[in-house]
């Protein structure tokens, strides 16, 4: 009977090896869509913590919102180009706590910075201490983009 017992517990090994083998591992670097406050966002694996979880940056916020994650809240490679989910309840508490001394407003018309060429937009969002949501003039939403100061001149 031992020796049945030892039989049965290698094969269990081997399955749950084989299943667990079958899930994607992310990589440092990899582009991502995490579940986060109930959307889909797109952000960056910065670390490995373990095969089943990842530290992961949001794209466009700060790294204050930097978090590890499960697996299972990954749902696969980034492909394309991904329109951002409306900031989640807690990012947005915050932005309006920084509204209240950031240089701009939404509703805001302005000019930013993208690959060495100025572009006009207008501020969406307020996401951070001087940190907007923009919506680029004349492009469809996968382009809005978060960004900082340092990318923004006045109209």
């Amino acid at each position: 009977m031992p020796a049945a017992r030892a039989h049965a517990a290698a094969l269990l090994l081997v399955l749950a090896l084989m299943l667990g083998g079958c899930k994607r591992r992310y990589a440092i670097g990899d582009h991502v869509l995490v579940t986060w406050e109930g959307n889909v966002y797109p952000a960056e694996v910065i670390e490995v913590v373990s095969p089943m979880k990842y530290k992961v940056h949001y794209q466009g916020y700060d790294d204050i919102w930097d978090e590890v994650v499960s697996r299972e809240r990954i749902h696969g490679l980034v492909e394309g180009n991904v329109v951002h989910p409306e900031p989640p309840a807690k990012v947005r508490t915050k932005g309006l706590q920084a509204s209240q001394t950031n240089v701009y407003k939404i509703g805001d018309r302005v000019r930013v910075e993208w690959h060495g060429q100025m572009y006009p937009a207008v501020v969406t969002g307020i996401v951070g201490q001087e940190r907007y949501r923009i919506h680029y003039d004349g492009y469809g939403p996968e382009w809005d983009e978060t960004v900082g100061l340092s990318r923004i001149q006045a109209k």
